[in-house]
Parts: C-alpha cells; sequence; structure tokens
C-alpha cells in the first residue's frame, strides 16, 4: 500500500510539473497552419513565399478567433480582423516551417507552427474597437455657457439634462465635460438660453409676454470654432417668470431636437475624416537620425497620416508638423498598436490639448 501511495504521488508530482513547465504553456499558444500557393517552373521560390505569407496569415485568422471566442464579441468583427491581418508580423513570437512540399496540382505549400503574441493581440483587439466605435457613434459632450445670467442656470441644467436623455436614447455616447480631457470628449455642445419680456396692456388689463431662446452651439474641440448651431425661439404670455422660462425651454428642447441630431451626426462624420494639421512633439529622443527615421515610420505606417514634417529637434525633444485625417486620438491610438511599438517604438502620452499631442519616447 505505502509503495502504491508513494508511486501515486510521484505519478501527480510528475503531472504537476509537465503541467507547469515552460514547454506546456508554450504550447497553449502555438497554431498549426497551412498556405499554398500556383508556381511556374523556375519560380518556385516566389511561390513558397506567398504560400508562407497565407500561412502566416491563416495561422493569426485562427488565432483571432480564438481570442474573441474566450471574450465577448467584437462589434465589427471584420473592420477589426481586416485592421490586424494587414500587420501579421507583428504578431508572431516564431514561425517555424514543419513541411513544405510540391503538388502533382502545380502548387507549392507550406505548413508552419507559430508562436501567437496572444495578450498583444487581445491588446490590439480591444484598441482597434475603440476606434471603430468613435467611427459608429458620435461621441458628445454638453458644458453650459460660461456667460449664462446665473438666474437661468438651473433651467439650463434641466435642459442639459433632457437633450442627455434624447442624445443617449438616440444611440450617442454622451461624457461628462473634462477641461482636462475636452480634446477626447469628441464635439462640443454649448447651451445658451435668453429670456426677454415685453409689457402691454389691453383693454385695462396688462399683459407679460416673455420670449424664450435657446441656442445650441457645436464646437471643435481645442480650436473652440463654432461649426454647426441650433437654435429655438418660443413666446409665452404669464407673469410667473421662472414657470415660463421653464415650460419655454422644454418647448425650445423639442424644436431644436431634429436638427441638432441632424447636425451633430452630419459633423461628426466629417469631423472624422477630416484633414487636420497636428502639432507633435515627442521627448526623450536620442538623435537627430531617430527624428528623422519617425517622419518616414508616420508617412508609411499610419493609416490616417497625409504627410508629416520635422520642424525643429533640440535638447531631445522633436517638433512634428503632421496633416492628419481623423481625429488626434485616433493617431494616439493607432501608434500605441502592439504591431507598431514592436516594430516601430514605444511611446508615452504626457498631455493632449486640442490638436497639440506631447508623447515620451520609452
Amino acid at each position: 500500500m505505502n509503495i502504491l501511495r508513494d508511486a501515486s504521488r510521484l505519478l501527480l508530482c510528475l503531472v504537476l510539473l509537465f503541467c507547469l513547465s515552460p514547454t506546456a504553456l508554450k504550447a497553449g499558444n502555438l497554431v498549426t497552419a497551412k498556405g499554398f500557393s500556383f508556381f511556374e517552373t523556375g519560380r518556385e521560390m516566389i511561390a513558397r513565399e506567398k504560400a508562407l505569407d497565407e500561412a502566416k496569415r491563416t495561422a493569426l485568422e485562427q488565432a483571432i478567433g480564438t481570442s474573441v471566442e474566450s471574450r465577448t464579441a467584437v462589434e465589427n468583427f471584420q473592420v477589426v480582423s481586416d485592421q490586424i491581418l494587414t500587420h501579421t508580423s507583428g504578431y508572431f513570437k516564431s514561425v517555424k516551417i514543419i513541411e513544405e512540399k510540391k503538388t502533382d496540382l502545380g502548387t507549392y505549400e507550406v505548413t508552419i507552427e507559430a508562436e501567437i503574441e496572444y495578450s498583444a493581440l487581445v491588446d490590439d483587439l480591444d484598441r482597434l474597437q475603440k476606434i471603430v466605435s468613435w467611427q459608429k457613434n458620435p461621441r458628445v459632450s454638453l458644458v453650459i455657457e460660461p456667460d449664462l445670467d446665473k438666474t437661468y442656470l438651473p433651467t439650463a441644467q434641466k435642459i442639459a439634462g433632457l437633450l442627455t436623455t434624447k442624445l443617449m436614447e438616440s444611440g450617442l455616447k454622451v461624457f461628462k465635460f473634462s477641461q482636462d480631457n475636452k480634446s477626447q470628449m469628441g464635439l462640443l455642445v454649448g447651451l445658451s438660453l435668453e429670456v426677454s419680456t415685453t409689457q402691454s396692456e389691453y383693454q385695462g388689463v396688462k399683459i407679460s409676454l416673455n420670449e424664450v431662446s435657446l441656442s445650441t452651439n457645436i464646437y471643435r474641440p481645442g480650436t473652440e470654432e463654432i461649426v454647426a448651431t441650433a437654435d429655438a425661439v418660443k413666446s409665452l404670455p404669464g407673469e410667473n417668470k421662472l414657470q415660463v422660462i421653464d415650460k419655454g425651454a422644454r418647448l425650445c428642447v423639442d424644436a431644436v431636437w431634429d436638427k441638432l441630431r441632424r447636425e451633430l451626426i452630419r459633423t461628426w462624420e466629417t469631423e472624422l475624416y477630416n484633414e487636420r494639421d497636428i502639432d507633435l512633439i515627442i521627448t526623450s529622443m536620442p538623435n537627430m537620425a531617430k527624428a528623422q527615421d519617425v517622419v518616414a515610420i508616420l508617412e508609411s505606417d499610419v493609416s490616417g497620416m497625409i504627410n508629416a514634417g520635422l520642424v525643429n529637434f533640440k535638447g531631445q525633444k522633436a517638433l512634428y508638423a503632421l496633416k492628419y485625417r481623423g481625429w488626434p486620438q485616433q493617431f494616439l491610438n493607432e501608434i500605441q498598436m502592439s504591431y507598431f511599438t514592436k516594430k516601430y517604438f514605444k511611446t508615452q502620452l504626457e498631455s493632449i490639448q486640442g490638436n497639440k499631442i506631447v508623447i515620451n519616447l520609452k
């Protein structure tokens, strides 16, 4: 009995040792895939490279599917996976060819065993999900204009609440305004409320007519430029001014809503693909040669980049003038993707104010 018990313990130890060994852990990241390509006599090596590329793509497709299955479904999966598949080399730790051959059908076949960096893949899936989310749903933050008469502040706050509900019910994303992060808010909607009262008399009876006007200005964050607006005016009789303002403001919200929503969506689509100038500052830049290399990297491998230029380099700080199609936040997301950082360089955000971005080269 003691011998059997000792043997059982030994067997258990061996099982645990195997399960915890680096080889066993590594096996969980291994993917086997096959690729093929038709070849002509004398051009086998070209076909081999094409077959190898297809095998890598197939391996990565399997890894993407596994990553998504183990988590929640990825919105717009095809768009996200296509983005990743354009940068296949960024997600392989190693690629081993386990078989290659020419077939009677005139194809060159390559079978590989690839070790995938799943953590990098999952991280990029999350980042791309955020980018897709930006493209699909306008991001809005409501602010009350600072010059608003304090008497009307409670009503303006109620208007902000009503509009927030309507925006959310329409599928738009609404964020609490923050001065520090206003450049990441998307579009800003400034609320302004004005009231004027006129007195008249009819057959000895004094009548008060109140005119309530609501302005909703859509701003581009950073520049504070008004890019669209929706206004409404309502006239109501009454002596109780606060009650009249409250009722008139609610009627104004209903009156501006359709136009405001259309303008937000239209402006968002325009801004999303609009060309904008971005001032990029990279600190901890080691030398001029590296600073110049960054220009070529940005122009060749950042999808929204139109052109980039090095303006100045001094004291390990490089200033770039970028012409970019999209939001500054999208640019940041792209250069922080795992495939990009693995191939080129890693950065850490120091600050972002409007179209000015400061990052640290790690």
